[in-house]
């Protein structure tokens, strides 16, 4: 017997291209769909949505407001998402925490453990309480995650016993280590898959659940972009690209350098001579009136010439979707989608 594939979707803040995109679009090639959130809307619930996680007291009573007021004829399944207290070294340590420390992601653990205790006794009907989800960290690695993850199932497993429930799933989150100084290394899957084979045979009827999105896709793209000058200032030289962090905002919102490689373009048609690069390092700034405007700072790409390419690496996660596109009024980039090395398709 052939299984079907679920696709899952981590929507924040479903939109029309969720509720009128995604699942028709996963109906009609004959997959399922989950669809993990939490900002619920009436087009969600009435195609199906198989897990909605809750992050606040206010999210989980509008929930049950509204999946009474649909008069669903099963219980939506909902996760608690919760801000773990943990105190390990890897969460202090990382660049991006979710939780571990005060922050807006998720439950404090006291209104969780009396969000289980209202959802065991039946207090809202049109709920039912299936597990936990914690996604506490980012740049994480494998050795750490595993650490993380089993930490998050006791935590879980304890509050479930509290309450007189049996869990159903636990989803650790995500965070895998995406290495954007050594962009020819890979996260040590194998080890963590390891890791969560020994956590799911202490507790064989639960379903783990992990996110590995970035750590898959940022592998899968590049920015490539044109050199329109290159200035001396005090010392230091900087490289200025058509485009920017309004483009490709990761290096700046996780505050590292983003790798890259120099794409030489030996047509000019210009007769004045090409400004060039004579550092053995240069900082590459966008067009944006403001110094944030740094992709890489201080990285080897000496003899770059105005009118080169540069093609960055990475950019296959976040980059477009999280920058501000509309600063100053830039133009949008290109995309060009390649299914194999003899095949593209694009749109500019």
């Amino acid at each position: 017997m052939k299984s079907r594939m679920r696709l899952y979707l981590l929507a924040l803040n479903p939109t029309d291209s969720v509720s009128e995109g995604f699942l028709p679009a996963a109906a009609a090639l004959g997959m399922d769909a989950t669809i993990l959130t939490d900002q619920p809307d009436v087009a969600a619930l009435d195609r199906g949505v198989h897990r909605i996680h809750v992050e606040s007291v206010t999210e989980l009573r509008m929930l049950a407001d509204l999946a009474a007021s649909r008069g669903a004829a099963a219980p939506v399944g909902v996760l608690l998402r919760v801000n773990l207290p943990l105190e390990y070294r890897a969460l202090a340590d990382s660049a991006l925490a979710m939780g571990g420390r005060p922050t807006p992601f998720g439950l404090d653990p006291r209104e969780a453990d009396a969000l289980a205790a209202d959802l065991a006794h039946g207090r809202y009907p049109g709920l039912r309480w299936y597990g936990v989800r914690a996604h506490l960290a980012s740049g994480l690695d494998a050795t750490d995650l595993v650490t993380v993850a089993e930490s998050i199932v006791r935590w879980s497993m304890a509050l479930a016993r509290r309450h007189g429930v049996e869990l159903a799933e636990v989803n650790v989150g995500g965070g895998m280590n995406v290495d954007y100084t050594a962009p020819g290394t890979r996260f040590d899957w194998e080890s963590y898959g390891h890791g969560l084979a020994r956590i799911a045979e202490a507790w064989p009827r639960l379903r783990l659940r992990i996110e590995p999105g970035l750590a898959l896709t940022a592998y899968c793209g590049w920015y490539v972009t044109e050199v329109l000058d290159v200035k001396h200032s005090h010392g230091t030289e900087f490289v200025i690209i058509r485009g920017g962090t309004h483009h490709l905002r990761t290096p700046a919102a996780k505050a590292h350098d983003q790798p890259c490689v120099v794409l030489p373009d030996d047509s000019w048609p210009h007769p004045w001579p090409r400004a060039a690069a004579i550092r053995p390092t240069a900082t590459i700034t966008g067009q944006l009136c403001t110094p944030k405007d740094v992709l890489a700072s201080r990285v080897p790409v000496a003899g770059v010439r105005t009118g080169d390419r540069l093609a960055f690496g990475l950019a296959g996660a976040y980059a477009w979707n999280i920058s501000h596109h509309d600063f100053l009024m830039h133009p949008a980039p290109g995309f060009h989608y390649v299914d194999d090395i003899t095949h593209q398709k694009g749109a500019d």
